[in-house]
């Protein structure tokens, strides 16, 4: 197999993408087999051609699914998860954690960091009376926004992205710290025999100019590799109702 053809996780390449075809253009350059950069439009594109991928940069949920299918976990990101923005109605004053028990709470249930953040407020006794599920973070922006709940979970790289005005019209109020989740290069069984060589030049990146470069456009510190535990951990996450 002299190409192989990698995809990153449409969110991560929504803004700013030429900062990802600097990364595959420093792997070609230090890897024997050619990476061919497959930029999808959005998650639905992203879906369907995954069975055509040999590298893949996925979100927590999708790289369980990927393993499932025979992928195997080579590095993440040293300094990045996946956490949450807690955010209330313009109208509430002063909210904390602890306003959420027994208050509807907007977010979208099927998303890993959603799953999270809920384990993470039961783990502190505080239980929502209601949970209202959104198809999307903007809709849960929307949600909170027309108080037709009065707090909401965002994701935070998202709410991150967002206008000021978008931001300006709830109150981000907390965020999560749970460092549980993450996303992660997954390779493909096709792919296999090239495992060793792109972890250790991944693993060895943030020892080059070049490749420190690369990094802090992405704002990556460095990789390290995924450990079973932390696999385990984000399964069981994604298993809880």
């Amino acid at each position: 197999m002299n190409k192989l053809t990698l995809m990153i996780c449409p969110h991560d390449t929504a803004k700013k993408p030429d900062r990802w075809f600097r990364f595959i253009q420093y792997l070609n350059n230090q890897l024997d087999v050619n990476i061919h950069l497959e930029v999808s439009l959005d998650f639905q594109d992203f879906h369907q051609h995954l069975d055509q991928a040999d590298i893949v940069y996925a979100n927590p949920a999708d790289s369980i699914r990927l393993r499932e299918q025979g992928f195997s976990a080579v590095v993440r990101p040293s300094n990045l998860y996946d956490e949450v923005v807690y955010i209330a109605n313009q109208d509430i004053a002063n909210p904390t954690l602890d306003s959420l028990h027994g208050e509807t709470l907007a977010t979208v249930k099927s998303m890993l960091p959603s799953k999270v953040a809920l384990q993470s407020l039961k783990e502190k006794g505080i239980a929502p009376a209601q949970l209202l599920d959104k198809s999307s973070w903007l809709g849960v922006i929307n949600s909170v926004s027309k108080n037709e709940a009065p707090f909401g979970i965002v994701y935070k790289d998202t709410y991150q992205e967002l206008s000021a005005n978008t931001k300006a019209m709830v109150n981000a109020f907390a965020e999560s710290d749970e460092k549980v989740i993450f996303h992660g290069i997954q390779i493909s069984p096709n792919a296999m025999t090239h495992k060793g060589e792109l972890e250790r030049v991944l693993l060895e990146m943030n020892t080059t100019p070049a490749g420190k470069d690369v990094l802090q456009e992405l704002n990556i510190e460095g990789w390290c590799k995924t450990t079973s535990e932390e696999i385990s951990t984000a399964k069981e996450i994604m298993m809880a109702a």
